[in-house]
Protein backbone atom coordinates (compact mmCIF):
# COMPACT_ATOMS: atom_id res chain seq x y z
CA UNK A 1 0.00 0.00 0.00
CA UNK A 2 1.51 3.18 -0.83
CA UNK A 3 2.37 5.90 1.87
CA UNK A 4 -0.49 7.50 3.57
CA UNK A 5 -0.33 11.50 3.97
CA UNK A 6 -2.76 11.60 6.22
CA UNK A 7 -4.28 10.90 9.20
CA UNK A 8 -6.40 7.30 9.47
CA UNK A 9 -8.81 6.87 10.87
CA UNK A 10 -9.14 10.29 12.67
CA UNK A 11 -8.21 12.77 10.21
CA UNK A 12 -7.62 15.21 12.78
CA UNK A 13 -6.40 12.42 15.34
CA UNK A 14 -7.84 11.86 18.42
CA UNK A 15 -7.54 13.18 22.25
CA UNK A 16 -9.07 10.81 24.39
CA UNK A 17 -7.34 7.49 23.46
CA UNK A 18 -7.19 5.76 27.07
CA UNK A 19 -3.72 5.42 27.97
CA UNK A 20 -4.33 1.45 30.13
CA UNK A 21 -4.39 -0.48 26.75
CA UNK A 22 -1.18 -0.09 25.56
CA UNK A 23 -0.87 -4.43 26.24
CA UNK A 24 -3.80 -4.71 24.28
CA UNK A 25 -2.37 -2.71 21.41
CA UNK A 26 0.73 -5.01 21.62
CA UNK A 27 -1.51 -8.78 21.71
CA UNK A 28 -3.02 -7.14 18.66
CA UNK A 29 0.32 -6.12 16.74
CA UNK A 30 1.47 -10.07 17.53
CA UNK A 31 -1.84 -11.05 15.76
CA UNK A 32 -1.43 -8.95 13.02
CA UNK A 33 2.04 -10.15 12.18
CA UNK A 34 0.40 -13.37 11.70
CA UNK A 35 -2.18 -11.85 9.26
CA UNK A 36 -0.45 -10.84 6.21
CA UNK A 37 -3.69 -10.58 3.94
CA UNK A 38 -4.55 -7.48 6.40
CA UNK A 39 -3.76 -3.70 5.68
CA UNK A 40 -1.16 -1.73 7.79
CA UNK A 41 -3.04 -0.41 10.36
CA UNK A 42 -2.39 2.48 12.55
CA UNK A 43 -2.64 2.56 16.40
CA UNK A 44 -5.56 4.61 15.77
CA UNK A 45 -7.66 1.71 14.04
CA UNK A 46 -6.34 -1.02 16.38
CA UNK A 47 -7.91 1.61 19.80
CA UNK A 48 -11.16 2.39 17.53
CA UNK A 49 -11.59 -1.68 16.86
CA UNK A 50 -10.61 -2.21 20.71
CA UNK A 51 -13.32 0.52 21.69
CA UNK A 52 -16.11 -0.40 19.75
CA UNK A 53 -16.11 -4.46 21.25
CA UNK A 54 -15.62 -3.06 24.64
CA UNK A 55 -11.82 -4.16 24.84
CA UNK A 56 -12.60 -8.11 24.22
CA UNK A 57 -9.35 -8.71 21.91
CA UNK A 58 -11.63 -11.80 20.34
CA UNK A 59 -14.20 -9.88 19.54
CA UNK A 60 -11.92 -7.34 17.99
CA UNK A 61 -10.24 -9.37 15.83
CA UNK A 62 -13.41 -10.30 14.21
CA UNK A 63 -14.58 -6.68 13.67
CA UNK A 64 -10.86 -6.34 11.99
CA UNK A 65 -11.70 -9.25 9.91
CA UNK A 66 -14.84 -8.95 9.09
CA UNK A 67 -14.48 -5.25 8.19
CA UNK A 68 -11.88 -5.61 5.34
CA UNK A 69 -13.35 -8.42 4.42
CA UNK A 70 -16.80 -7.01 3.58
CA UNK A 71 -15.14 -4.03 2.44
CA UNK A 72 -12.84 -5.49 -0.15
CA UNK A 73 -15.47 -7.59 -1.40
CA UNK A 74 -17.62 -4.88 -2.24
CA UNK A 75 -16.97 -2.34 -4.36
CA UNK A 76 -20.34 -1.54 -5.63
CA UNK A 77 -20.53 0.09 -1.44
CA UNK A 78 -17.13 1.19 -0.65
CA UNK A 79 -15.37 2.15 -3.38
CA UNK A 80 -15.43 5.99 -5.35
CA UNK A 81 -17.35 7.30 -2.39
CA UNK A 82 -15.94 10.93 -2.52
CA UNK A 83 -18.25 13.56 -1.95
CA UNK A 84 -18.07 14.48 -5.34
CA UNK A 85 -18.87 11.07 -6.63
CA UNK A 86 -21.85 11.90 -9.09
CA UNK A 87 -23.83 8.82 -7.67
CA UNK A 88 -22.64 10.12 -3.88
CA UNK A 89 -24.26 13.66 -5.07
CA UNK A 90 -27.52 12.15 -6.19
CA UNK A 91 -27.74 10.80 -2.80
CA UNK A 92 -26.73 14.46 -1.22
CA UNK A 93 -29.38 16.49 -2.83
CA UNK A 94 -32.19 14.15 -2.34
CA UNK A 95 -31.76 13.18 1.33
CA UNK A 96 -30.39 14.39 4.37
CA UNK A 97 -27.89 13.02 6.31
CA UNK A 98 -26.85 14.52 9.80
CA UNK A 99 -25.28 14.30 13.23
CA UNK A 100 -26.84 15.96 15.94
CA UNK A 101 -23.98 18.46 17.39
CA UNK A 102 -25.63 17.83 21.27
CA UNK A 103 -25.28 14.30 22.96
CA UNK A 104 -27.93 12.40 24.59
CA UNK A 105 -27.53 12.12 28.41
CA UNK A 106 -25.19 9.03 28.18
CA UNK A 107 -22.92 10.47 25.31
CA UNK A 108 -24.14 8.91 22.63
CA UNK A 109 -24.52 10.88 19.72
CA UNK A 110 -27.55 10.82 17.89
CA UNK A 111 -27.59 10.40 13.60
CA UNK A 112 -30.72 11.20 11.54
CA UNK A 113 -31.62 9.90 8.37
CA UNK A 114 -34.19 11.31 6.00
CA UNK A 115 -35.56 12.01 2.48
CA UNK A 116 -36.27 15.21 1.26
CA UNK A 117 -37.33 14.83 -2.30
CA UNK A 118 -39.40 11.57 -2.16
CA UNK A 119 -39.04 10.69 -6.34
CA UNK A 120 -37.74 7.43 -6.31
CA UNK A 121 -36.45 7.78 -9.54
CA UNK A 122 -33.81 9.69 -8.41
CA UNK A 123 -32.37 7.22 -5.66
CA UNK A 124 -30.38 4.53 -6.48
CA UNK A 125 -29.59 1.95 -3.79
CA UNK A 126 -26.35 1.05 -4.26
CA UNK A 127 -25.37 4.79 -3.98
CA UNK A 128 -27.39 5.55 -1.29
CA UNK A 129 -25.70 2.35 0.79
CA UNK A 130 -22.23 3.92 -0.40
CA UNK A 131 -23.29 7.31 0.80
CA UNK A 132 -24.21 6.39 4.30
CA UNK A 133 -21.13 4.33 4.56
CA UNK A 134 -19.01 7.43 3.53
CA UNK A 135 -21.60 9.44 6.38
CA UNK A 136 -20.77 7.29 8.91
CA UNK A 137 -16.79 6.63 8.34
CA UNK A 138 -16.29 10.83 8.78
CA UNK A 139 -18.41 10.64 11.88
CA UNK A 140 -15.88 8.06 12.92
CA UNK A 141 -13.09 10.12 12.62
CA UNK A 142 -15.01 13.62 13.13
CA UNK A 143 -16.16 11.81 16.58
CA UNK A 144 -13.25 9.46 18.22
CA UNK A 145 -13.75 7.40 20.34
CA UNK A 146 -17.37 8.09 21.52
CA UNK A 147 -19.60 6.56 23.86
CA UNK A 148 -21.67 4.91 21.64
CA UNK A 149 -24.57 6.09 18.43
CA UNK A 150 -28.52 6.23 18.11
CA UNK A 151 -29.37 6.54 14.49
CA UNK A 152 -33.07 7.69 13.91
CA UNK A 153 -34.36 6.81 10.37
CA UNK A 154 -37.60 9.35 9.55
CA UNK A 155 -39.43 6.90 7.03
CA UNK A 156 -41.50 10.31 5.79
CA UNK A 157 -41.74 10.13 1.91
CA UNK A 158 -40.62 6.32 1.58
CA UNK A 159 -42.71 4.24 -1.24
CA UNK A 160 -43.61 1.24 -2.46
CA UNK A 161 -41.53 2.22 -5.52
CA UNK A 162 -38.44 2.96 -3.45
CA UNK A 163 -38.88 -0.89 -1.67
CA UNK A 164 -38.71 -2.17 -5.47
CA UNK A 165 -35.64 -0.33 -5.80
CA UNK A 166 -33.94 -2.85 -3.27
CA UNK A 167 -30.98 -5.06 -4.15
CA UNK A 168 -31.01 -8.32 -2.04
CA UNK A 169 -27.87 -8.87 -2.03
CA UNK A 170 -26.40 -5.56 -0.92
CA UNK A 171 -29.01 -5.39 1.82
CA UNK A 172 -27.27 -8.76 3.03
CA UNK A 173 -23.55 -7.09 2.62
CA UNK A 174 -24.98 -4.29 4.53
CA UNK A 175 -26.82 -5.91 7.41
CA UNK A 176 -23.49 -7.83 7.60
CA UNK A 177 -21.30 -4.97 7.78
CA UNK A 178 -23.36 -2.85 10.38
CA UNK A 179 -23.75 -6.05 12.65
CA UNK A 180 -20.00 -7.65 12.31
CA UNK A 181 -17.58 -5.13 11.24
CA UNK A 182 -18.47 -1.48 11.81
CA UNK A 183 -16.24 -0.38 14.98
CA UNK A 184 -18.92 1.82 16.36
CA UNK A 185 -21.19 0.92 19.30
CA UNK A 186 -24.53 1.01 18.54
CA UNK A 187 -26.73 2.05 21.14
CA UNK A 188 -30.41 2.19 19.51
CA UNK A 189 -32.28 2.35 15.85
CA UNK A 190 -35.24 4.08 16.01
CA UNK A 191 -37.82 4.57 12.94
CA UNK A 192 -39.96 7.28 13.21
CA UNK A 193 -43.47 7.63 10.68
CA UNK A 194 -43.37 4.15 10.12
CA UNK A 195 -45.24 3.46 6.78
CA UNK A 196 -48.13 1.67 6.04
CA UNK A 197 -45.90 -1.44 4.77
CA UNK A 198 -43.46 -1.38 7.60
CA UNK A 199 -44.35 -5.07 7.76
CA UNK A 200 -42.71 -5.76 4.11
CA UNK A 201 -39.83 -4.02 5.00
CA UNK A 202 -39.40 -6.32 8.09
CA UNK A 203 -40.05 -9.23 6.73
CA UNK A 204 -37.29 -8.31 4.32
CA UNK A 205 -35.00 -7.40 6.93
CA UNK A 206 -35.46 -9.15 10.06
CA UNK A 207 -34.39 -12.23 9.00
CA UNK A 208 -30.69 -10.68 8.60
CA UNK A 209 -30.87 -9.39 12.12
CA UNK A 210 -29.13 -10.99 15.00
CA UNK A 211 -31.07 -10.86 18.34
CA UNK A 212 -28.70 -7.71 19.86
CA UNK A 213 -30.01 -5.73 16.89
CA UNK A 214 -33.69 -6.50 17.29
CA UNK A 215 -33.30 -5.57 20.88
CA UNK A 216 -32.13 -1.87 19.61
CA UNK A 217 -34.82 -1.51 17.03
CA UNK A 218 -37.98 0.42 17.53
CA UNK A 219 -40.40 1.63 15.52
CA UNK A 220 -42.55 4.81 16.02
CA UNK A 221 -45.63 6.19 14.26
CA UNK A 222 -45.81 10.04 14.05
CA UNK A 223 -46.45 9.98 17.69
CA UNK A 224 -42.30 10.49 18.58
CA UNK A 225 -43.46 10.91 23.03
CA UNK A 226 -40.94 7.39 23.29
CA UNK A 227 -38.25 8.48 21.05
CA UNK A 228 -37.69 11.77 23.49
CA UNK A 229 -37.60 9.09 26.34
CA UNK A 230 -34.61 7.85 24.80
CA UNK A 231 -33.47 11.10 22.90
CA UNK A 232 -34.11 14.28 24.62
CA UNK A 233 -36.58 16.44 22.35
CA UNK A 234 -34.43 19.62 22.57
CA UNK A 235 -30.81 18.61 21.32
CA UNK A 236 -32.95 17.26 17.74
CA UNK A 237 -33.36 19.78 14.87
CA UNK A 238 -36.71 22.00 14.69
CA UNK A 239 -38.45 20.32 12.35
CA UNK A 240 -38.71 17.75 15.26
CA UNK A 241 -39.59 20.02 18.09
CA UNK A 242 -36.20 20.92 19.20
CA UNK A 243 -33.96 23.99 19.93
CA UNK A 244 -31.07 23.04 17.08
CA UNK A 245 -31.14 24.16 14.09
CA UNK A 246 -33.19 23.12 11.17
CA UNK A 247 -32.26 19.61 9.48
CA UNK A 248 -31.54 21.58 6.18
CA UNK A 249 -29.15 23.67 7.58
CA UNK A 250 -27.20 21.01 9.33
CA UNK A 251 -27.15 18.65 6.33
CA UNK A 252 -25.43 21.72 4.14
CA UNK A 253 -23.42 22.03 6.64
CA UNK A 254 -21.67 18.84 7.06
CA UNK A 255 -21.93 18.46 3.39
CA UNK A 256 -19.61 21.53 2.98
CA UNK A 257 -17.10 20.15 5.42
CA UNK A 258 -16.93 16.60 4.19
CA UNK A 259 -16.83 18.24 0.65
CA UNK A 260 -14.29 20.51 1.97
CA UNK A 261 -11.74 18.35 4.16
CA UNK A 262 -12.10 14.57 3.45
CA UNK A 263 -11.98 14.08 -0.34
CA UNK A 264 -8.25 13.08 -0.17
CA UNK A 265 -8.61 10.91 2.97
CA UNK A 266 -11.74 9.13 1.57
CA UNK A 267 -9.38 8.22 -1.68
CA UNK A 268 -6.38 7.40 0.92
CA UNK A 269 -8.94 5.26 2.67
CA UNK A 270 -10.19 3.36 0.36
CA UNK A 271 -6.58 1.85 -0.33
CA UNK A 272 -6.82 -0.30 3.44
CA UNK A 273 -7.80 -3.24 1.61
CA UNK A 274 -7.03 -7.29 2.26
CA UNK A 275 -5.59 -9.41 -0.14
CA UNK A 276 -6.92 -12.74 -0.25
CA UNK A 277 -4.30 -14.61 -1.88
CA UNK A 278 -2.09 -13.77 1.43
CA UNK A 279 -4.48 -15.43 3.89
CA UNK A 280 -3.27 -18.03 6.17
CA UNK A 281 -4.62 -21.36 5.16
CA UNK A 282 -5.46 -21.92 8.79
CA UNK A 283 -7.99 -19.31 8.99
CA UNK A 284 -10.88 -21.48 8.13
CA UNK A 285 -13.41 -19.03 9.52
CA UNK A 286 -12.86 -16.27 7.82
CA UNK A 287 -12.00 -17.74 4.55
CA UNK A 288 -15.58 -18.99 4.69
CA UNK A 289 -16.66 -15.28 5.69
CA UNK A 290 -14.90 -14.11 2.75
CA UNK A 291 -16.39 -17.17 0.63
CA UNK A 292 -19.94 -16.00 1.77
CA UNK A 293 -19.78 -12.99 -0.05
CA UNK A 294 -18.57 -13.71 -2.91
CA UNK A 295 -21.83 -15.67 -3.35
CA UNK A 296 -23.91 -13.11 -2.49
CA UNK A 297 -23.05 -11.53 -5.80
CA UNK A 298 -24.79 -14.24 -7.78
CA UNK A 299 -27.56 -14.98 -5.54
Amino acid sequence: MAPLGLNHPFLDGCSNLPADKDEDIKLLRVWLEQQPHLPPLTDGHLYLFLHSNYYDLENTKDTIEAYFTIRTTSPELFSNKSPFAKGVKAVLDVAELVPVKKTTPEGYRVLMYRLVDYDASKLQFNEALKTFFLFNDIRLSEDGLSNGYVVIFDMKGVSLSHLTKINLSSIRKFMSYIQEGHPARLKGVHVINAVAFMDKILALIKPLMKSGLIKLLTIHGSDLTNLFKEVPQEILPKDYGGEAEPMSVLHAEHRKMMESKYEKWIEEEECFKMDESKRPKSSKKQCILTNSFKSLAID
